[in-house]
């Protein structure tokens, strides 16, 4: 049995689960609160790292989560930069100095950040020479060191760290569906942010990350007003990249209570066919199916 951690700016997502090859067969999934300044850029600030230890061993024993030794993580909060960069087609050695180099100038990253890459998919250049779309990511050395330093403070081995787009895109790498659309775009809806990503048969495209005003401080109307105008605003972008059919579908995931609600919003004024993500292929289990734990969920897939 294998913990899933998704560490979000005021909230943490658990998942029990056994992890195989392409399948991950959850036991339960699990959520709670913890204050927004405990995690910033530095990761897990360090005059709150004691109270953030506490709080997740008592969660977890709350939870009766037992066999945890091994954890994937999943990192989902202001720790992550990320710049999508379009590469020469080269040996991986020499593309890992190139991201590297391209992070830290058009960044201005010094050098204690830790940065990695996926690649996209293979392109031309501005002068139709081979090339490589690669999607980059850095942290702090100082952040991902403290959720290191959390497990380990918690006896869990960290087989697996991994970001929250790098987990959505393996997620719908998996779902026939999303391949056999043009456009679409995945909305994830959280209580004090919202993420968008678009995907054009299957293939990520893009990703737009918009801090809201907490959910707690707005009515509902104004809050679901407010995701609304920014799924409009993404629907309106995608004209720009020449596919005269727009968005063929939305997909909606992450605050549950709100989601059912929104799909209407979306169905009847923006025009866009929407639905609530549905479970992954890939899981199954006794776990109710709520689209919070998707990140999580992708975070575990093996192949």
């Amino acid at each position: 049995m294998a913990l899933g951690i998704e560490f979000k700016n005021g909230s943490i997502n658990l998942v029990e689960a056994k992890v195989r090859k392409n399948e991950v067969i959850c036991k339960g999934a699990y959520s709670f609160a913890f204050d927004d300044d405990w995690i910033d850029q530095q990761g897990i600030t360090e005059y709150n790292f004691d109270n953030f230890a506490l709080l997740l061993e008592q969660k977890l024993d709350e939870f009766n989560i037992q066999d945890k030794r091994e954890a994937y993580i999943c990192l989902n909060n202001s720790s992550i930069i990320y710049r999508e960069i379009i590469t020469p087609k080269i040996d991986h050695k020499k593309l890992a100095f190139i991201v590297r180099s391209e992070m830290m100038d058009t960044l201005n990253l010094t050098a204690d950040y830790i940065m990695d890459y996926i690649t996209l998919e293979e392109v031309e250049d501005e002068n139709g020479q081979p090339a490589l779309r690669v999607l980059a990511v850095a942290v702090l050395e100082r952040a991902l060191e403290s959720y290191i330093e959390l497990m380990k403070h918690l006896r869990i081995k960290p087989l697996v760290i991994d970001s929250a787009t790098n987990s959505v895109i393996k997620t719908v790498k998996m779902n026939k569906e999303i391949y056999e659309l043009d456009q679409v775009i995945l909305t994830e809806i959280g209580s004090n942010h919202l993420r968008l990503y678009l995907f054009d048969q299957g293939n990520y495209i893009l990703s737009r990350n918009v801090r809201l005003i907490a959910y707690s401080e707005l009515t509902k109307e104004e809050y679901l007003d407010t995701i609304e105008d920014n799924i409009g605003k993404m629907i309106q972008f995608s004209y720009t990249r020449g596919i005269k059919s727009g968005i063929d579908k939305i997909y909606l995931l992450g605050k549950d209570e709100v989601l059912e609600e929104m799909k209407e919003r979306v169905n009847h004024n923006l025009l866009v066919p929407c639905e609530i993500f549905a479970r992954p292929s890939f899981v199954s289990g006794d776990c109710e199916h709520q689209t919070q734990f998707i990140n999580v969920f992708g975070s575990m897939l093996r192949k």
